[in-house]
């Protein structure tokens, strides 16, 4: 179904981390960019037209001037009126132009509370007309408005209904799901505010990537389980055990119903979602990196003809299209 093609040189080589790899598609510029995470930047690759045309590196800031933070993930946010590159760190959210070139606001994160190692913010996503929402380690999200041009974002509101740290967010339309690291999924409708929906429980184990497709919720676990619920009921329709490792990432192409997974098992595979009144799922493709645990998966194209993937320590985005 599908065949390797000539990889994307990076920069530098993808740390690991979960959902680390962010596409940005303009078809009518034929462009094609790329951003993965290494450390405390985010390595840029714009393809136009079939060739490397610019490199470059974006960091994220820590409190000094000459100080940098370590990234936990970065991603292209598309809103009717504006795109935004948004890049998390242990520091806070810092948002830029897609470009990476100006920086147009910084949240920073508050003192973390007593007992607690670890302090980050992860899980981003573009909601609806105007926002972008951003996770915690504390299990909150951040909701923010943000305007058709210029700097003045505002923090909306704090969603505080999870209680571990949130892995990562997805939204389809006015919706957004968010799975944190206990494995527990909350669907939000936005509006004037945000409201708590439904809440799907874990198992205990992290829910590192999630995807909507039409009516469904598909959630990747670190058991490297695929969990498909219902976006109405929270009913559990489909359950696999599709990789041997903890599930990094996943993406869905809702054109044609394509599933993408990859994980710390060295193996990406395609599957293919069938929705109805038996919704089912069927592995299409598969391909084998050796030596190499994939951390990052996107379709790079809206018809799903072509993916990438990216793995630990590995300097480039390994492509596959369709024969």
């Amino acid at each position: 179904m599908f065949t390797r093609c000539p990889s994307v040189a990076l920069k530098a080589s993808a740390s690991s981390l979960c959902n680390n790899l962010t596409v940005l598609s303009l078809p009518d510029k034929q462009s094609i960019t790329y951003g993965v995470v290494h450390k405390a930047f985010v390595c840029i690759t714009n393809v136009t037209k079939g060739s490397v045309v610019n490199q470059k590196q974006v960091s994220c800031k820590g409190e000094g001037a000459h100080s940098s933070s370590a990234v936990l993930q970065a991603k292209w946010c598309e809103l009717p009126e504006r795109s935004v590159l948004v890049i998390t760190s242990v520091k806070g959210a810092q948002m830029f132009e897609t470009d990476g070139s100006i920086m147009i606001f910084w949240q920073a994160l508050g003192e973390s509370q007593e007992g607690v190692y670890s302090h980050f913010a992860r899980g981003i996503s573009a909601v609806g007309d105007k926002y972008i929402c951003v996770g915690t380690s504390e299990g909150k999200i951040m909701v923010f408005d943000i305007p058709s041009r210029g700097t003045a974002v505002k923090l909306q509101e704090t969603l505080s209904s999870h209680k571990g740290a949130i892995c990562e967010l997805e939204s389809q339309d006015q919706r957004m799901v968010s799975a944190d690291e206990e494995g527990n999924i909350i669907i939000w409708q936005s509006g004037g505010h945000f409201t708590e929906i439904m809440k799907i429980n874990g198992k205990g184990f992290p829910c590192s990537s999630v995807c909507f497709f039409e009516d469904l919720i598909i959630g990747g676990y670190a058991t490297g389980h695929i969990r498909v619920f219902s976006n109405s009921t929270g009913a559990l329709l489909i359950e696999a055990c599709a990789h041997a490792r903890w599930i990094n990432a996943m993406d869905v192409c809702v054109t044609n119903g394509l599933l993408l997974s990859a994980s710390e098992d060295t193996f990406a595979r395609v599957w293919k979602i069938t929705v109805g009144n038996n919704p089912s799922m069927e592995m299409v493709f598969q391909h084998a990196i050796p030596d190499v645990q994939l951390c990052g998966a996107k379709f790079v194209d809206f018809t799903g003809d072509m993916f990438g993937v990216t793995g630990y320590d590995c300097g480039e985005v390994v492509m596959f299209s369709k024969q």
